[in-house]
């Protein structure tokens, strides 16, 4: 468990990149039930409870303790170790929540690396704010991530209240499917499919019982349509119910050691996420130097997994909002690849465009530090 490869960048080799798991059998492991290490919530910390699936209980998998022996192979306690300063310096309010396939993500950190490195380790040398050899040692940061990932799973198994939330985990998954049937089906207001659509990101605890909330006001309407009975989403929200008074803070602010615990081991992978989040955003920007439009193909992203679901109606783009700055910027800028690294929710969205102009500005900004397109300011 703590052996690091060595040979190709970041201490990677050949015998180490063989024996990942195919894209296409790591895909369908991402997308197979109970095969993510985390599902994409708010943090744990500092209240409320996100959901962690670094792995299925003993008791569902197959599939999940075969995830679990990747990750155990995978982790290093040496890496781990390794990048902690650099996890443990970085800004609490910077941290987001680790929604990722780490499997995948080594998979596709490696391939990112060797791309970039093995073509213009010595170019990438020379560019302001890029330094090489952290972006050489990324896999090194993937092996911790997955280190830190498994101490989460035995501190949430260790947990008093890991039975608990391993069945509001549960409900949730059915609760959001549900939803997302019928709101593909259109049996839904336009205000609950926005809800559905948005909202994949909160944490177990708040978007179990806002989806409870939402399936109990339209039970009439979708009644004898619904994955889930109305006897369902009661019990759900049994679960639910109990999970938040579990979680509810104690009148003399004392919470139990295996608690605590738990919400560290959280915090401290988050930490490791965030962390390979930054790395692998310098990565992508050294790829779009060098291939362009292609770099995406090559620097693949970091996956996560959140619902997508869209929007049932079409509306026209608003004309001088945010989306009317982002034309004249992707004309005058060929060589910027439009941003794919999250799926889309529908071109039809001003938060989308919102987010592809962010996303374009960041990137412009890169190229003209870079010297390759002129400073027009």
């Amino acid at each position: 468990m703590d052996g690091q490869p060595s040979g190709l960048p970041g201490g990677l080799s050949t015998q180490a990149v063989k024996a990942l798991p195919s894209p296409a059998t790591a895909e369908a492991l991402w997308e197979g039930e109970g095969a993510c290490v985390a599902a994409p919530p708010e943090a744990l910390y500092p209240a409320g409870m996100s959901e962690d699936v670094a792995g299925r209980p003993p008791e569902v998998p197959a599939q999940g303790s075969a995830v679990l022996s990747e990750l155990e192979s995978l982790g290093s306690q040496a890496a781990y170790e390794e990048f902690l300063a650099a996890a443990s310096a970085l800004e609490p309010h910077l941290l987001e929540e680790c929604g990722a396939d780490i499997v995948l993500a080594y998979h596709n950190v490696v391939r990112g690396v060797e791309a970039v490195l093995g073509r213009g380790a010595v170019l990438m040398g020379r560019l302001p704010d890029v330094n090489a050899v952290d972006l050489s040692r990324m896999p090194l940061l993937v092996q911790g991530l997955a280190f830190a990932a498994l101490q989460v799973e035995r501190e949430r198994h260790a947990s008093q209240f890991g039975a608990l939330f391993e069945q509001a985990q549960r409900w949730r998954r059915k609760l959001r499917k549900a939803a997302e049937a019928l709101a593909e089906a259109e049996l839904l207001t336009a205000a609950d499919i926005d809800e559905v659509r948005l909202s994949a990101r909160r944490g177990t605890l708040e978007d179990g019982l806002a989806l409870i909330a939402l399936l109990l006001r339209n039970e009439e309407k979708t009644s004898g349509r619904s994955p889930l009975t109305g006897s369902d989403v009661r019990e759900a929200e049994g679960a639910f119910g109990q999970l938040r008074m579990l979680l509810a803070p104690q009148g003399d602010g004392s919470e139990g050691s295996s608690t605590a615990a738990l919400r560290k081991a959280i915090e401290m992978r988050d930490r490791f996420w965030t962390l390979l989040i930054q790395r692998h955003d310098v990565l992508w920007r050294c790829g779009a130097w060098l291939f362009g439009q292609n770099v995406d193909d090559t620097v693949l992203p970091l996956p996560s997994r959140h619902a997508v679901i869209p929007r049932p109606r079409l509306e026209a783009p608003r004309r001088g909002g945010p989306g009317a700055v982002e034309a004249p910027r992707r004309n005058s800028e060929p060589s910027v690849p439009a941003p794919a690294r999250a799926a889309s929710p529908g071109h039809d969205s001003s938060r989308h465009l919102r987010d592809l102009q962010n996303e374009m500005e960041r990137k412009v900004r890169f190229f003209v530090r870079m010297g390759v397109l002129p400073h027009h300011r």
